[in-house]
């Protein structure tokens, strides 16, 4: 059965959900589902319509009082979108003559449909009680596939037009456009002698793990850093004299970054508190950021990033030329 055709079926029970959200406008409530709620070239959008796009959006176990009236109004707007967008495509099928559909191809949707209607009632039955008629099921059916198609053929047309655009002179260009994006940031070599803490052992546990710290920060001052990690530190690498290996900026907790801001090769720190206890920091060297050279990237993910990007700003102005080109009306204020 057909997801559409599933949201018919359920009438009943949409309807229902409708109703526990205090975020529906006044003037959308009471609405007939028959009754239009925005219409595209004169074809209308029905309350019935939204309600069955916003089922697709969001499962209906999850609507109920407790979905936020913001989160509401967001999936229902989605959903007038994607309609919207629907009708636009459909516009545009029909008046360049691309909305051609076998009747063979309706006739077996149809025929489809009615193998899955419920023992004990009829498809015309469903659809009176729907507002709808056998011509609006095989209109909409119709829709479906041209939009189906359409949108299907703009893709490959666009995604193969991103992958023409996307030459090495484009990425050349990219790359020379937005350099910053292409930086290599500043490393930096550090040793590390942790105290360690208990998060949950209250201040008595963290002020001793900070006053020990304190005592192993003067002896580095002037004693041998790798020996006392290798005597004092809890942390994984104090058999490897609490060498900590190169790191760029980004990669550390904040607060060790933060300490070893300006700090000098050579130089030591501390304590620097984290969830795990208090360090002693010692910078072993440091290397500053460095621009990427363009021969030096991984030239085939950069095309891949490129060509979507490309194809993603080309699909967004194909839409908005046929939602320019369409007549929309919103006859819910809550909904514009």
């Amino acid at each position: 059965m057909t997801r559409s055709f599933r949201g018919i079926i359920a009438v009943s029970a949409v309807a229902v959900l409708f109703a526990v959200s205090p975020a529906a406008a006044k003037d959308y409530q009471t609405l007939d589902r028959a009754e239009a709620v925005a219409t595209v070239n004169g074809s209308a959008i029905t309350k019935g319509q939204l309600e069955e796009a916003m089922n697709s959006l969001l499962p209906l176990m999850t609507y109920h009082s407790s979905v936020s009236d913001e989160r509401y109004m967001m999936i229902q707007k989605k959903a007038l979108n994607s309609l919207l967008e629907t009708e636009a495509v459909y516009e545009y099928a029909k008046q360049n003559k691309l909305d051609k559909v076998d009747k063979k191809e309706l006739d077996q949707a149809v025929a489809d449909v009615r193998k899955n209607v419920p023992q004990g009632e009829t498809l015309e039955g469903i659809l009176k009680n729907s507002g709808m008629t056998m011509d609006d099921l095989r209109e909409r059916f119709k829709k479906e596939r041209v939009v189906t198609r359409i949108t299907a053929d703009q893709r490959e047309r666009l995604e193969k037009k991103a992958k023409e655009t996307v030459t090495e002179d484009y990425m050349k260009d990219y790359y020379n456009n937005n350099k910053e994006k292409f930086l290599e940031p500043a490393r930096f070599h550090l040793r590390s002698i942790l105290v360690k803490a208990d998060p949950g052992g209250g201040a008595r546990v963290w002020n001793e793990s900070k006053r020990k710290a304190e005592e192993i920060l003067k002896r580095a001052k002037s004693g041998d850093f790798a020996e006392l990690a290798k005597e004092f530190s809890e942390d994984p690498n104090a058999a490897l004299g609490g060498d900590m290996g190169w790191a760029h900026t980004g990669s550390l907790y904040e607060e060790i970054e933060n300490a070893i801001k300006g700090v000098e090769v050579g130089g030591i720190v501390g304590p620097v508190m984290t969830i795990h206890g208090y360090h002693v920091l010692k910078v072993e060297g440091r290397k500053p950021s460095v621009q990427k050279a363009f021969e030096s990237l991984d030239l085939d993910n950069l095309k891949a990033e490129l060509e979507e990007k490309e194809f993603k700003t080309s699909w967004v102005e194909w839409m908005a030329s046929l939602r320019k080109a369409a007549k929309i009306e919103y006859l819910v204020e809550s909904l514009k």
